[in-house]
């Protein structure tokens, strides 16, 4: 229909990355776009900027995979416990 706005959809690459813990043998797998993790590695912006619909342990393995430290949940929560208030 002339006029009628056309909805283009962009398929980007998606690939798996492997984060190591630290502290546990413990591999996080996290499917990221290509696309903003070229961006995120060549420091073109913040990781929640580029990741905004992942959860806070999925962008903190994308930042342990550009790092090269990181903490699973668990290893984490036991290195640094909340503490009740």
């Amino acid at each position: 229909m002339p006029g009628s706005p056309v909805l283009r959809l962009r398929w980007h690459p998606v690939t798996s990355i492997q984060t190591r813990c630290r502290e546990c043998p413990r591999i996080t797998r996290t499917e990221v776009d290509e696309m903003q993790l070229e961006k995120y590695l060549q420091r073109e912006g913040l990781v929640q900027e580029l990741f905004p619909d992942y959860d806070q342990s999925q962008r903190e393995a994308i930042m342990g995979y550009r790092g090269g430290y990181y903490l699973c949940p668990i290893c984490w929560d036991r290195t640094f416990p909340e503490e009740d208030e």
